[in-house]
C-alpha cells in the first residue's frame, strides 16, 4: 500500500481542493492527481466525483477516507510506541573488546547504538581476546567484540568482520633492497609480536610455524600502535591487522614476501552460551550488530 498516496488523499479531501492539497504537501498538481489515481487503481473504485465545479467523495471514497486516516493513526502511533520504547530503554552495558576491535572499529558502532539508545550507558573494556573472552564467561562483561573463532564452552560466537592480516616491513629493511627474495632471505629476522592471549599474536605464531620461518628474536609490545610505531622505527617486521595498518597511516609498510602468505580471520561477537542470561539492553546491542554486519552464527 502507498502510504504517501493516502496522506496525499487524506489532504485533498480535508481540504476540498488539489490545488491546497499540492501547496500543503509541497506536490505538484499532477502529482497530487497521480497519487489519487493509484489509490483508485489499488481500490478498484472511483473515490473522487472531479466534475470542474464541485469536489464530491463517492460512498466508496469515503469508506477509504475513513480506514485511510486509521491506516495512517496506527503507524504514527506505532512510531511513537517505538521512539517511547527506546526512550525507556535504561540502564547500563559492559562491553569488551579486543585492542584491534576496540581502538579501531568500536567507537563507529558506539556512537551508531549511542543515538538510537541514549538513555543506555555504555562501559568498555579493551583487553586482549583471551581475557575478553574470559570476563564474559565469569559474566564480569555482559558482550565481547574480539579477535578471531570463540570455541570456549559457554560462549556462543557470532562472526561480524573479515579481517586480512598482512605483513609489514620496515622502509629500510634488508628485505626490500633484494631483487628476488629467496626463502632463505626470509630467515633470522627481528619480529616485532603482541602479548600472550592476544589473537594477533596467535595468528602471528601461526604464520611462522606453518611457513617455516624462523625469527631471530622477538619483541613483545603490548598494543598494535606500539607495535606499528616499533615498525616504522626499523626494529623489525610484523605480521598484524590491515585493519591497524590502515587506521595508522603505515600502508606503505606493507610488503607482499614469497613463502608468506596473507591470512584471513573474523572479529567476533561473544555473548554467554544461556540466552535467559543476556539481558534486554544487550539483545539490542545484538540487533544493533545484526543491522550493521549481519551476523552470522559460528562460522
Amino acid at each position: 500500500m502507498d502510504l504517501e498516496a493516502m496522506k496525499t488523499y487524506i489532504t485533498a479531501v480535508d481540504e476540498k481542493s488539489f490545488t491546497r492539497a499540492s501547496e500543503i504537501l509541497n506536490l505538484s498538481q499532477p502529482t497530487v492527481s497521480a497519487h489519487i489515481r493509484n489509490l483508485e487503481k489499488v481500490f478498484q473504485t472511483t473515490l473522487i466525483d472531479r466534475s470542474p465545479k464541485r469536489f464530491i467523495l463517492t460512498q466508496t471514497g469515503e469508506l477509504v477516507y475513513k480506514r485511510s486516516r486509521q491506516v495512517l493513526g496506527v503507524i504514527e502511533k506505532a512510531k511513537n510506541e517505538v521512539l517511547e520504547y527506546h526512550g525507556k530503554l535504561r540502564g547500563s552495558i559492559h562491553i569488551g573488546a579486543s585492542y584491534t576491535v576496540g581502538e579501531y572499529i568500536l567507537p563507529s558502532i558506539l556512537k551508531s547504538f549511542d543515538e538510537e539508545y541514549p538513555n543506555i550507558e555504555l562501559n568498555v573494556e579493551i583487553a586482549n581476546s583471551e581475557k575478553i573472552n574470559r570476563e564474559v564467561q565469569l559474566h564480569q562483561l555482559d558482550v565481547g567484540l574480539v579477535e578471531g573463532r570463540v570455541a570456549d564452552q559457554g560462549l556462543s560466537s557470532f562472526p561480524f568482520m573479515k579481517d586480512e592480516m598482512v605483513v609489514i616491513v620496515p622502509s629500510d629493511h634488508a628485505l626490500r633492497r633484494c631483487t628476488t627474495v629467496s626463502f632463505e632471505d626470509l630467515q633470522d629476522h627481528t619480529w616485532i609480536t603482541r602479548e600472550d592471549g592476544s589473537g594477533t599474536r596467535a595468528m602471528m605464531d601461526s604464520m611462522l610455524e606453518s611457513f617455516n620461518i624462523r625469527p631471530k628474536k622477538t619483541i613483545t609490545i603490548g598494543s598494535n600502535h606500539g607495535v606499528v610505531q616499533g615498525v616504522k622505527e626499523g626494529l623489525g617486521l610484523s605480521f598484524i591487522s590491515k585493519t591497524v595498518v590502515e587506521h595508522t597511516g603505515a600502508d606503505a609498510l606493507i610488503m607482499e614476501l614469497p613463502y608468506i602468505q596473507s591470512a584471513t580471520r573474523y572479529f567476533s561477537l561473544v555473548t554467554p552460551i544461556n540466552e535467559e542470561e543476556i539481558t534486554e539492553h544487550v539483545n539490542v546491542f545484538i540487533k544493533q550488530m545484526d543491522r550493521l554486519f549481519k551476523l552470522s552464527k559460528n562460522l
